[in-house]
């Protein structure tokens, strides 16, 4: 009988029930991504990610693609290969989202991603009128908590979504603080586009509780609130197909597994490769569940290691004592 521990280890392959996403923005000025290190985030805590990753729930149909050519170089008069090299390296994602959220929406919809804000006019428009005045933020918020003073506290309501960010004053490139919302070329000018950021904002929150100088938050903020900023109410999110931006994301998406080793597909850079589109789930008639997909490519990373491009990392964490 061998000494060796690990001999009869069981082969058991990695088993799970489904897939779960997460997403975090990518910095459009500056081509930062945030990283997933699995050295330091092997013990990604699923339930609590950490900031600035967002939990986009579980996702069904997750299908991985690559695109990459790959080529022969041939040599000598029987033309035998005597090399290969890869081109045009490209990478798709695809999955179908069973929750509905601001950045489910985001990834599922490709460009614009907007706000719908609580109107005091009656001039109707596709994306939302006239907004009612944002509410200015008070000193001493944090990402759970904006202070407002009492006259505009009473404004909002336990429940609402609200969002945060600043005034627009005609600034030109990408609009939204810390993730991108939209990107604007040449200056907007007048009154009716003071709101212009905080309609394409990511920086949104529910509501859970009101005190007598602050709302509480029930999630965190991606952004921290400042005095530079101002509130405005959310009564639904709006996407409009056909029009020019792009969004960008990091995402991380996680095999948990139920037995075996877990699996972490990391994408520093991912863009939409499609419109729109939703698929449905029959539960018993006439019940159905109406889905988000998502199809999405891959945009090139450097690998500061060896300087290398890379499309996606594939992570996998042994279960203890499987043999490797």
């Amino acid at each position: 009988m061998s000494s060796n521990p690990y001999a009869k280890v069981s082969q058991m392959a990695p088993a799970a029930r489904t897939v779960r996403a997460y997403a975090a923005p990518v910095n459009r000025q500056t081509g930062a991504v945030n990283v997933f290190d699995p050295a330091t985030m092997g013990g990604f805590d699923l339930d609590a990610p950490p900031q600035p990753w967002i939990d986009l729930g579980w996702v069904e149909n997750f299908k991985r693609t690559s695109a990459t050519k790959y080529e022969a170089l041939r040599t000598g008069p029987n033309s035998n290969i005597t090399a290969q090299y890869r081109i045009q390296p490209e990478a798709r994602v695809e999955f179908d989202l069973l929750t509905w959220g601001k950045v489910q929406l985001a990834l599922s919809g490709g460009s614009q991603q907007m706000n719908v804000l609580a109107e005091e006019s009656t001039n109707p428009q596709p994306s939302g009128g006239m907004p009612a005045p944002p509410s200015p933020v008070q000193s001493g918020s944090t990402f759970t908590q904006i202070n407002l003073t009492p006259d505009q506290l009473a404004l909002y309501n336990v429940g609402d979504i609200v969002a945060v960010d600043v005034d627009y004053n005609g600034q030109t490139g990408y609009l939204g603080t810390w993730a991108a919302g939209s990107y604007i070329a040449s200056p907007l000018n007048g009154p009716g586009y003071l709101d212009l950021v905080r309609r394409v904002t990511f920086n949104v929150a529910r509501v859970c509780a009101r005190t007598a100088s602050a709302l509480q938050l029930a999630e965190p903020l991606i952004t921290l609130p400042t005095t530079s900023m101002g509130v405005q109410k959310v009564v639904a999110f709006v996407d409009r197909e056909g029009s020019s931006f792009f969004q960008e994301w990091s995402c991380l998406f996680v095999v948990a597994p139920d037995s075996g080793g877990s699996s972490f597909f990391y994408y520093p850079r991912l863009q939409p490769a499609m419109g729109a589109a939703e698929t449905q789930q029959a539960f018993a008639a006439p019940l159905f569940s109406h889905q988000l997909h998502v199809s999405l490519r891959a945009l090139p990373t450097m690998d500061s290691n060896d300087n290398e491009t890379v499309l996606c990392y594939r992570s996998y964490f042994p279960a203890a004592n499987a043999a490797v």
